[in-house]
């Protein structure tokens, strides 16, 4: 089978901070057994080898510590006597503020495996966690569970629960680029990878890492457009990629 574009990319790619040395490695090694609250996402355990499933795997995770915190959270509150509704959500929110969340709409999703209506209820509607059926949620919360990532698509990854950064999207996906290994994203619109572009070859010698996502944009836009000479035209103009590798992808 013939090497794709990706396929070149990745293999003559430039000595780089490996992915397995980051933060979002360590945070997922650290937490992943908890994957196994997540019978549907249960291969996502092991993915050592593959750092965009340790993305998928982290938004779980985090939104795991967020549904812990705010049950912990309520039920403190909840112990100090007979609290107003309101007076719960506003000590709640202010013990919740620094947790990651993805904006839907105007929406704050701290729970990414559970729907924006049973999100609401832990954030605007606490008090009903406190008792059945809500209660229940605390151990056995699986019947629950949504697809993040069918359901909030490419944008749940343009949120406080990635190290990405959007780049632009098209009609069906989203491009990412992740800085702490030089790596563009293709995330379609069911939270999916298309593709990914290792920018730096191992043929360059001293690459340029200055204003990314001005040079990045010309070729994702090409991407976007189907024209793969034009992908490569703009990572050898942007200069992502050497001339020995521009002369590899135009064989």
């Amino acid at each position: 089978m013939a090497k794709t574009m990706y396929d070149i990319l990745f293999s003559k790619q430039k000595y780089r901070r490996p992915f397995s040395s980051g933060d979002d490695f360590r945070y997922f090694m650290e937490n992943r057994e908890k994957l196994g609250k997540f019978k549907r996402f249960a291969e996502l355990y092991d993915s050592e080898e593959n750092d965009f499933d340790i993305m998928r795997a982290n938004i779980l995770l985090r939104g795991l510590e967020n549904k812990t915190l705010f049950e912990k959270e309520i039920a403190n509150i909840a112990s100090h006597g007979n609290i107003e509704p309101g007076q719960l959500i506003v000590t709640l929110k202010e013990r919740i503020i620094d947790q990651p969340y993805y904006n839907a709409n105007g929406v704050k999703i701290y729970i990414p495996f559970f729907s924006s209506a049973l999100n609401q209820v832990y954030t605007n509607e606490p008090n009903k966690l406190l008792a059945l059926p809500y209660s229940e949620l605390e151990n056995d919360f699986e019947d629950a569970c949504i697809d993040p990532f069918d359901t909030y698509g490419a944008e749940l990854f343009n949120s406080f629960f990635t190290s990405l950064v959007k780049i632009s999207s098209s009609k069906n996906a989203t491009a990412f680029f992740y800085y702490d290994t030089n790596t563009v994203y293709i995330i379609n619109d069911q939270g999916r990878l298309d593709c990914k572009f290792v920018l730096f070859d191992k043929y360059m010698k001293k690459p340029s890492y200055t204003h990314m996502m001005e040079r990045i944009a010309p070729f994702v836009e090409a991407y976007f457009n189907n024209d793969r000479q034009g992908v490569v035209d703009a990572l050898f103009k942007s200069n992502l990629i050497s001339p020995q590798m521009y002369k590899l992808l135009t064989k």
